[in-house]
């Protein structure tokens, strides 16, 4: 990787904790010793790990997604999933892993490697939709480390870093981002006490008790493995209410952008506000 010469003052104590490093096995010099502990400090605000959830085919969108996928439907000459990627990609998020199904092979042909992007695509291809834990478990023995979790229906414009730290902070076992809708009924509703989620429900038909629901974009840690059962078949309807019940589920509120495609008329306002 291509390096930048620059000049920097620091404390002599810092100087030396970072001169104890030097082995001249894997850090053989003062930069490299900086350099490396520039890198662990700043790999904590990094997410490594991201599992797209681009497969399903909602019987809402008709006729549109009869011969191609709902993420690759079109918004200003690029697919719905490109958009989503790109804009992951502002925050140096490089390496991607795509949940495909129902008609996945166009995506594969659509974005290959990734390389066209600039980025790094792996592809775990189902069979029939079978919703949304699937993928999930199937990720299991790849994901050691935090991960973000995004739905490849969802183009929203939260930042991505802050919602890392926020993570962080908060020593989370699962953070759901979080955006407030006119029409909650559409989606489901979330309360909040303080960070802290304590209700997660699925399209409420009853009286409406908040505005907030789930943008789509999940940070989880590797530990929410153990909270999944095998009768578990959707992340919000299971998966999320098991954590709320536990008080182990924090809410994350982002204003800004936030586009879900599960109509036509979805489309249609998407086409027009980007």
């Amino acid at each position: 990787m291509k390096r930048q010469r620059i000049t920097i003052t620091l404390r002599e104590d810092i100087i030396k904790q970072a001169d104890q490093l030097i082995d001249e096995v894997k850090i053989r010099s003062r930069s490299q010793a900086i350099e490396y502990l520039l890198t662990k400090t700043l790999s904590d605000f990094n997410i490594n790990n991201v599992l797209i959830l681009a497969g399903g085919n909602r019987k809402e969108m008709g006729a549109l997604t009869k011969n191609i996928p709902r993420s690759m439907l079109l918004i200003k000459g690029k697919p719905i999933l490109q958009h989503i990627i790109e804009r992951l990609q502002s925050f140096n998020i490089t390496q991607y892993i795509i949940y495909i199904d129902h008609l996945g092979k166009q995506i594969m042909d659509y974005f290959g490697d990734g390389s066209k992007l600039g980025v790094k695509i792996e592809y775990l291809i189902g069979g029939k939709p079978q919703g949304t834990i699937y993928p999930l478990a199937l990720v299991r023995k790849k994901f050691n480390d935090t991960f973000l979790v995004v739905y490849g229906d969802t183009i929203c414009s939260v930042d991505i870093e802050d919602f890392l730290r926020f993570h962080r902070k908060n020593q989370n076992l699962a953070t759901v981002a979080l955006t407030s809708v006119s029409n909650p009924k559409d989606y489901g509703i979330v309360n909040l006490k303080g960070n802290k989620i304590t209700l997660f429900k699925e399209k409420p038909t009853e009286m409406i008790e908040s505005y907030l629901v789930s943008a789509g974009m999940f940070i989880l840690e590797p530990r929410v493995f153990n909270y999944i059962s095998k009768n578990m078949k959707s992340i919000e309807k299971d998966l999320f209410p098991n954590l709320v019940e536990k008080g182990i589920l924090s809410g994350y509120t982002s204003q800004g952008l936030w586009l879900n495609i599960n109509t036509p008329k979805d489309l249609k306002k998407a086409r027009i506000i980007l």
